[in-house]
């Protein structure tokens, strides 16, 4: 087997395990949340440089079996990506800045296939590359008295939220900003 084949089989293993790492740990991490978590991607790359890696084989019959099999694979993940975007697709719906460096992010999302949406809330600490975000609570309103109303610092250390009939939801926050706890209607 050529250097080649041998050095691209590497790095579509290397490739396809980071995939696999991505998809399955979650972090809180900033730069890897929002920059390299996109596993579905990451397996298609995996899945081209076993392609890349098979063209340099000897054995006509396991070069194309490699190719075949790649491509089926390749094909799995982008069609599984494509559902896991259309199903999880949130869009930003702002931001409410705290003590420096905190603040609370909104995103909203629909609700499976139903008309409700959900809101989800995260604390983010802004501090460069090691920027850090914490989920901090979810509220669907699927029945509209839990619908999501609003957010709001009650300390430096301290956030409540508030549902549409009015009950209130207090979160402490550790002195590292993460929730102690969190909050959630219907998610």
């Amino acid at each position: 087997m050529p250097t080649r084949s041998l050095v691209l089989l590497a790095a579509s293993l290397l490739t396809g395990c980071f995939a696999v790492l991505v998809y399955v740990q979650d972090s809180d991490l900033l730069l890897l949340s929002e920059h390299l978590n996109h596993p579905f991607a990451l397996g298609v790359l995996a899945c081209a440089l076993m392609v890349l890696a098979a063209l340099g084989l000897r054995w006509r019959w396991v070069r194309t079996a490699i190719i075949i099999l790649a491509g089926l694979g390749a094909s799995a993940a982008l069609f599984v990506g494509l559902v896991a975007v259309a199903l999880t697709a949130t869009k930003e719906a702002g931001f409410v800045d705290g003590p420096a460096p905190y603040r609370i992010r909104l995103q909203q999302s629909a609700g499976g296939f139903g008309p409700d949406a959900m809101m989800l809330l995260s604390v983010r600490k802004d501090d460069g590359l090691s920027s850090r975000e914490w989920y901090l609570g979810c509220f669907n309103d699927d029945d509209p008295d839990d619908g999501f109303d609003s957010v709001r610092w009650t300390g430096p250390s301290s956030v409540e939220i508030r549902v549409v009939d009015g009950r209130t939801f207090p979160v402490a926050l550790d002195p590292s900003g993460r929730p102690r706890t969190t909050a959630s209607l219907n998610c």
